[in-house]
């Protein structure tokens, strides 16, 4: 707390301390000059009080108004006038003075009406009297009244009254206050401009005399205020004498004004920094000047409605509104706070009134003051709450808007890290890339490999090949943000050299029975200038997105056009339309941003770098072109892309002749070989003696390597996603629609038990349908629900890791993964599938089983069941590293025999008490180590309660197929 107030105490004498760097000031200075001068009229001691004591009380008064203390000043004043009241002397000397201190301190309160009477009171009271000091200054302390209020002619009454008195009776003491109050009334009501600047020169020359600081300060703003930007240097000087004056005397509400004119200035010359540095340094001043009791300091609204002046100068929309809106909500808290007092006042009169009614014995209309001061109350606090109401509100949503910027900054920078790291990483990747490619490059030049070999190898040249674009992708991309990607522009035949990687798909289109067409109306002699290789990755990327969302049977169409536009250049135009499931207008805007994944719950997790549209985006705008997509939901997309090309005239043909028709290179080589299958897999036969496994898996060589890993011990069928999965089990269920069609996607849901599968290995991330939704699907239905399913996912987050399958029956898996580890997991849930079969009360007959309908998401067993499993599970896994828990303790905590426990358990789940504790102790085990929690398998084993680490390895590679070891080695 100490420190935060020495830093601030020593920010307001930093502040103080440029002070006599600023250069000019402004126009608002007028009304706290207008009302300033008067508010300190020293007190003389011509006329002693009644008492010491009181004149001291009386000199603190003066001193809190000077401070802008009113509440101190008030307190003390309204004691002194009861006390001279009950003595009968508020009429007398010291009492006219408390009067007219009492007056300063209403007008400081805005409290004009109240101030007036006072004054006149005085001002009359002490010509009676022949109080010529007072009397005088109640005519200066009623000009600047009337001037604030805009009446002129009383202004200038009660200056001449002043003058009279100050010739007459010799006061030149006072002679510096009616010089003020001449100069302003001479500028704000005559605009004479002359007589202005004599009076505050005049001031100049009088105040230092009586060492009237505060007035000579006033005196150098009004000299600087009335030269305005005829004289700026001049104008300057003034500004810093006041500065120094005001920080002599420790006038904050001075300096705040002072700071306030510079500002102005700066404003006016467009200087808006400087104009915003000055503003602050006011702000800071008028804060002080309230923290000491100025409670009522306009400065400040006005100086946040001028701060939020300069920030929509600058272009800042957002910081104008907000300093606007802060100076608004301030100035109508003080305006709530006035009317308050206001009401406050009229209702201690209404009060006065009512006891005067008391005493003449009129109880009615006590009743009627009663109801009407609540009325009165209740009015001010409805304003007040509204007012509260409102700048809460403001202030709210002033935060929301401060958060959402901050939060846009961060993600902005968020993202320029993000394309740095994968820069950098993708630098890093091309050694071991390079050190992966050559050596499977040699080893294909051996003559000795078996087929199975050469189509191993091939298929990790093409992957390693695949990376390597990528990390070019990454690295074009980086380079286009900093502005060093350049374009080699080639002589080339546009038919030809679009045809030739359009075609590429041909095969991928057969293998996928899309109707896949292309148009080229562009001549076959038209010769441009192009940037070959970005040309040849923009074709790529549009016909890749078109060919990933597309489903099976959908249609894929090409264009290309060339439209004349002058002499030599042409517009290339080129459009890839599917009719795939289209865009939601809510990802419309954000197709072409890099990373870009649709986070929408109904789509399915499709995969993918976002790199792709990204960066045809980037090739076009630097070809000079533009990039669009029109899209309708459920019935396709159309990329469109054109730019201009150079074509060269006929006269320029033969020299560029060679480089025309010499063959292109192309990194594809291309779509056809990569979705060639291997050769050992095409030759895979129908086993019935094998069970029959599913793979559903989008990446073709994906599929492959695992048909390779387990056709030798399982029958391995294929699909490409989750909707052709459900569309082979339903076909190998023997039922179809008497229609023979398919109109929902339920539909898809076998309908008998006749399956072709024993057991689903799919990848998580997939088009059309995902393994999450593949996964909904076939717990929904009473036939499907029972398969076992293994999930691939790149993905290892907990949150991915399929939380809604029981342990013992389904399983993930974590890409990469090697051969032993798969086979194992398939085994083992094998085991367990053909467990719970045999355990079932459900037969599995063909000829008896039945599909069950259910919403999505079903659960394979009761309600209560799933509530008893999931107590006993966590029972479990809050015990885990207890060596002591095993079937005794967990029969006895569950209140059931050994054997009903067992019955319990293999009915739910296939598993044995021993075999179900295992699955929990290893699966903890694996999340374990996946997320690295300890560093040795010994701690592993000790938190999941095995006390041989020996014991817990072997179990562990028995249920995985992989190591411990492995995973920390990892």
């Amino acid at each position: 707390m100490c420190t935060v107030k020495c830093w601030n105490n020593s920010r307001i004498w930093l502040l103080k301390a440029t002070l006599l760097l600023f250069l000019s000031g402004g126009e608002r200075t007028e009304k706290l000059f207008a009302q300033r001068p008067a508010k300190s009229l020293p007190i003389t001691e011509q006329h002693l009080p009644p008492t010491a004591t009181m004149a001291t009380e009386l000199a603190e008064a003066d001193a809190f108004i000077i401070s802008y203390k009113n509440d101190s000043a008030n307190l003390i004043l309204a004691r002194l006038i009861a006390e001279l009241r009950e003595y009968q002397q508020l009429d007398s000397p010291f009492g006219l003075k408390v009067q007219l201190l009492q007056a300063t301190a209403f007008e400081h309160d805005d409290r004009d009406t109240a101030a007036v009477q006072m004054l006149l009171h005085v001002k009359e009271r002490s010509n009676h009297k022949n109080q010529w000091d007072t009397y005088t200054q109640a005519c200066i302390a009623l000009a600047n009244l009337h001037e604030n209020m805009k009446r002129s002619r009383q202004c200038l009454a009660n200056l001449k009254d002043a003058q009279s008195a100050i010739e007459k009776r010799g006061l030149d003491s006072l002679y510096p206050f009616y010089a003020i109050r001449m100069s302003s009334y001479h500028r704000v009501f005559l605009n004479n401009m002359d007589s202005a600047t004599y009076y505050a020169e005049e001031v100049l020359r009088t105040a230092p005399r009586f060492n009237l600081i505060l007035q000579e300060a006033w005196g150098h703003m009004l000299m600087a205020m009335l030269l305005n930007q005829t004289a700026p240097e001049k104008m300057l000087e003034h500004f810093q004498s006041a500065a120094r004056l005001f920080l002599k005397i420790d006038d904050n509400k001075g300096l705040s004004a002072v700071m306030a004119n510079v500002a102005q200035h700066y404003f006016q010359q467009k200087e808006l920094k400087k104009a915003l540095a000055y503003n602050d340094t006011s702000i800071v001043f008028a804060k002080t000047s309230m923290a000491l009791g100025d409670r009522m300091n306009e400065d400040i609204f006005a100086a946040y409605k001028f701060r939020g002046e300069i920030y929509k100068q600058m272009g800042q929309p957002d910081s104008a509104w907000y300093y606007l809106k802060k100076g608004y909500d301030l100035q109508v808290a003080r305006d709530a706070l006035i009317q308050y007092r206001k009401v406050i006042e009229i209702d201690a009169r209404y009060n006065d009134e009512k006891k005067l009614e008391k005493i003449a014995g009129q109880a009615r209309e006590i009743q009627v003051e009663k109801a009407r001061r609540n009325l009165l109350t209740l009015i001010v606090l409805i304003m007040v709450l509204l007012a509260a109401a409102l700048a809460y509100f403001y202030r709210q949503l002033q935060q929301a808007n401060r958060k959402t910027a901050q939060q846009a900054e961060q993600l902005k920078d968020l993202d320029a890290a993000k394309s740095r790291f994968f820069a950098n990483i993708s630098h890093e990747l091309r050694t071991p890339l390079t050190l992966v490619l050559g050596p499977i490059s040699s080893l294909l030049k051996e003559s000795q490999l078996s087929p199975k070999q050469v189509g191993l190898l091939q298929m990790v040249t093409r992957n390693g090949e695949k990376l390597n674009h990528l990390i070019n992708d990454i690295l074009d991309l980086r380079k286009l943000e900093a502005g060093k990607m350049e374009l080699n522009r080639q002589p080339t035949p546009l038919a030809a050299f679009f045809r030739r990687h359009i075609v590429q798909f041909e095969s991928l289109a057969s293998r996928k029975e899309i109707d896949f067409s292309f148009a080229i109306a562009v001549d076959d002699g038209i010769v441009a200038n192009i940037d070959r290789e970005k040309c040849r990755q923009l074709t790529y990327n549009l016909l890749s997105n078109a060919f990933k969302f597309t489903p099976v049977g959908g249609k894929i169409r090409v264009t290309l056009e060339m439209e004349k536009h002058g002499k030599s250049i042409s517009l290339f135009q080129m459009s890839v339309a599917d009719d795939g499931p289209g865009i939601h207008p809510d990802d419309l805007p954000f197709v072409f941003e890099r990373f870009f994944q649709t986070n929408r719950p109904d789509k399915p997790a499709e995969g993918g770098t976002g790199l792709g549209l990204a960066l045809c985006q980037e090739y076009v705008k630097l070809f000079d072109g533009k990039i669009d997509v029109e899209s309708h939901l459920g019935k396709g997309a159309t990329f469109r892309v054109e730019f201009p090309v150079v074509v060269l005239s006929p006269e320029n043909m033969p020299q560029l002749q060679e480089g025309i028709t010499s063959p292109f290179s192309s990194d594809l080589d291309g779509v056809a070989e990569t979705t060639g299958l291997l050769p050992i897999a095409a030759a895979a036969r129908t086993d019935p003696a094998k069970p029959t496994l599913l793979v559903v898996e989008d990446n073709p060589e994906l599929q492959d390597y695992i048909r390779l890993i387990l056709q030798d011990k399982y029958n391995v069928r294929t699909a490409e996603n989750g909707k052709a999965a459900l569309e082979m089990l339903r076909k190998g269920g023997g039922r179809r629609d008497e229609g023979g069609g398919m109109n929902e996607e339920a539909d898809l849901i076998p309908h008998t038990s006749s399956l072709i599968t024993d057991l689903i290995i799919s990848d998580l991330m997939m088009p059309v349908m995902d393994g999450y939704q593949l996964l909904e699907k076939l717990k929904s239905g009473e036939t499907t629900r029972h398969i076992p399913v293994i999930m691939l996912t790149a993905r290892a987050e907990a949150q991915d890791r399929l939380k809604a399958l029981r342990i013992g029956v389904d399983d993930y898996l974590t890409k990469p993964f090697d051969e032993e580890e798969l086979q194992v997991r398939v085994k083992n849930l094998l085991t367990n599938y053909r467990n719970r079969r045999t355990v079932s009360d459900e037969p599995v007959s063909n000829a008896e089983l039945h599909l069950e309908e259910r919403p999505a998401g079903d659960l394979t067993i009761s309600e209560p069941d799933r509530v008893w499993l999931e107590t006993f599970e966590a029972y479990i896994q809050k015990n885990l590293s207890n060596e002591l828990l095993g079937i005794p303790s967990l029969a006895r905590e569950f209140a059931m025999s050994e054997s009903t426990l067992l019955r319990q358990l293999k009915r739910l789940t296939g598993l044995s008490t021993v075999q179900y504790l295992q699955e929990i102790r290893l699966d903890k085990a694996r999340h374990l180590l996946e997320n690295r929690t300890y560093d040795s398998i010994a701690k592993v084993a000790s938190k999941t309660g095995y006390s041989d680490p020996r014991t817990f390895s072997r179990s562990f590679k028995q249920r995985f197929g992989k190591s411990p070891s492995d995973y920390l080695s990892d």
